[in-house]
């Protein structure tokens, strides 16, 4: 139980302290900005100093003037969006044998058209001996990054899937895929061999898109990512690396130190517009095929209701040297979230269809008890479980 009276004078001090931190943000972005524009003016020699200098950090990859802005084109019509999503009901300790469950929807929009559209979700449940067949050296324990890792994988095979079989002659199409294509997660698993065999079946779904001719982007909302922030400090010589002469930015200022992407673009980029297009330096992508290294640009997503958001879209190399899909996914994007009202609706739908409710939760586990009981198995479950599921006071 919460209670709420003894929470005032903490909540007095989170006041004073939010309204101490966008004060200095303010400033942050300020000098961002400077420095922004500053490094627009020299960036081919800005890159080669970040590649020589190799600094600790991870920091964006110029491909071309980071001040750049480009206006949403209009988006073609008709298209095809697809989109998929997952959620999962992940191992518990507490319930024995072990077990998770996968599910992931399949949406796919055929706009201006009369064609119906596609609006489903496909469960799956995994165990020790189904993940053994996919991977040679299976892991002690199922842990909440494998069982995060396995999802994205069956999204991205699924979005796949829906892609090629929604897809119309002559008709243009995205792909949209919630969060980021950088595999993030899987590394820290303790398990080298089985890191590379999810990176490189997670990369060759992304490799089949290229091959197919399908372009993919992925919608990060509220990204908390810092590589283009990083880049401006070593270009306001605060990281520990060597910093090029004469790029016209005053040593003096606020550090930009906590200060993320979305800060820096929030000040620079007009609602609808896109930013430069970044590459990502990730060392997780030495494993991605040639082509299918992430890249991003940043969107701002007006909103009806408010100020809306930055967004970061992220798509692979290949599509990034096509800029008529580019344009293409922007112009998408953009209009998926005007759908959406702040948030791209194929997305939107596609978690509503995947997303496993507390009910349905439920059902799920007295439909197993039933099915092993039946096989003569007696599923186990904590003292702990039980409690929380009918508490006595």
């Amino acid at each position: 139980m919460l209670d709420l009276s003894q929470l005032r004078a903490q909540l007095d001090d989170f006041q004073k302290f939010e309204a101490t931190v966008r004060d200095r943000r303010a400033e942050q972005r300020t000098r961002a900005t400077d420095a922004l524009r500053a490094c627009a003016e020299h960036w081919p020699e800005v890159q080669a100093a970040v590649e020589e200098a190799q600094p600790r950090r991870l920091v964006a990859a110029l491909q071309e003037s980071p001040d750049r802005t480009v206006r949403a084109p209009d988006r073609p019509t008709p298209i095809t969006v697809v989109a998929t999503d997952g959620s999962q009901i992940y191992p518990d300790r507490h319930v024995d044998p072990t077990f998770f469950l996968l599910n992931v929807s399949r949406v796919g929009f055929q706009y201006g058209t009369q064609e119906d559209p596609v609006l489903e979700s496909v469960p799956r449940l995994r165990f020790e001996d189904d993940l053994s067949e996919h991977i040679d050296e299976v892991l002690g324990s199922m842990t909440t990054e494998l069982v995060s890792a396995l999802r994205d994988e069956m999204e991205l095979e699924h979005l796949l899937a829906v892609a090629q079989e929604a897809q119309v002659e002559g008709r243009p199409l995205v792909a949209l895929a919630d969060g980021t294509l950088i595999r993030w997660m899987i590394r820290g698993m303790n398990n080298e061999a089985v890191e590379e065999a999810l990176i490189a079946r997670y990369t060759e779904h992304l490799r089949s898109f290229q091959q197919a001719g399908l372009p993919i982007a992925s919608y990060v909302s509220m990204p908390a990512t810092t590589e283009v922030v990083n880049l401006l400090r070593f270009v306001l010589a605060e990281l520990d690396a060597a910093v090029p002469e004469n790029i016209g930015v005053s040593p003096e200022g606020p550090s930009l130190n906590g200060l993320l992407d979305r800060h820096v673009f929030d000040g620079v980029l007009a609602p609808g517009h896109r930013s430069a297009t970044f590459g990502s330096t990730s060392h997780i992508q030495r494993s991605y095929p040639e082509g299918t290294e992430v890249c991003y640009f940043y969107l701002k997503v007006p909103s009806s209701t408010g100020a809306g958001e930055m967004a970061r879209v992220e798509l692979p190399r290949w599509v990034v040297d096509e800029p008529s899909l580019v344009d293409r996914i922007h112009a998408t994007v953009l209009r998926e979230c005007q759908k959406g009202d702040g948030y791209p609706l194929a997305l939107s739908e596609a978690h509503e269809r995947a997303v496993i409710r507390a009910s349905e939760r439920e059902a799920f586990f007295r439909l197993m008890e039933r099915r092993l009981r039946r096989a003569g198995l007696s599923p186990t479950d904590s003292r702990k479980r039980r409690s929380k599921q009918a508490p006595r006071v």
